[in-house]
């Protein structure tokens, strides 16, 4: 299931446990202001659950966080009335949050990050594996910081975190 937070590793050319995955550089060349045409290489709803969540989380460890995004929030139409919905939420808006420091959009960055963390709160400490205390505190350094370089100050670091779902790879 969920792994734990963890440093991350030197980026990889290609994502080899996620085949078709986005190549790295294509996150790094987007223009500012535009979302990245991402398109998973399996069928929606064809994987089961643990599958699009472990693929999800191998685009986030890798700083593809607007497809980590894309790719969980298909589990998340999945789990349509079930209660863990909102952590999914959470680690969606996330990674989203996230995204938006990349592209230098720190008002969006503050909006969804703080909702990230309002719906990661109920899991403190843990849930599933993941830290979500480590998880929400990182987020919410992101908002501090990205509310500091909306007053002038320097763009926010992103956090040095990663969620190695799914164990093994």
């Amino acid at each position: 299931m969920w792994g734990e937070l963890a440093p991350p590793t030197a980026p990889q050319g290609r994502l080899s446990h996620c085949p078709g995955a986005y190549h790295r550089v294509m996150g790094q060349t987007r223009r500012r202001g535009t979302r990245p045409d991402f398109k998973p290489d399996w069928e929606p709803f064809s994987l089961p659950e643990d599958e699009v969540l472990r693929r999800g989380g191998a685009l986030f460890d890798d700083g593809m966080y607007w497809e980590a995004h894309e790719v969980w929030e298909e589990v998340w139409r999945m789990r349509k009335g079930r209660p863990d919905r909102d952590f999914l939420k959470g680690i969606i808006q996330g990674a989203a949050g996230l995204w938006h420091v990349t592209q230098g959009n720190y008002k969006g960055a503050v909006s969804v990050l703080s909702r990230a963390v309002e719906y990661l709160e109920p899991y403190r400490p843990a849930k599933d594996g993941i830290d979500v205390e480590r998880l929400s505190a990182a987020l919410s350094e992101t908002v501090t910081a990205s509310r500091a370089a909306l007053d002038g100050g320097p763009p926010p670091r992103l956090p040095t975190l990663k969620l190695e779902l799914g164990g093994g790879r």
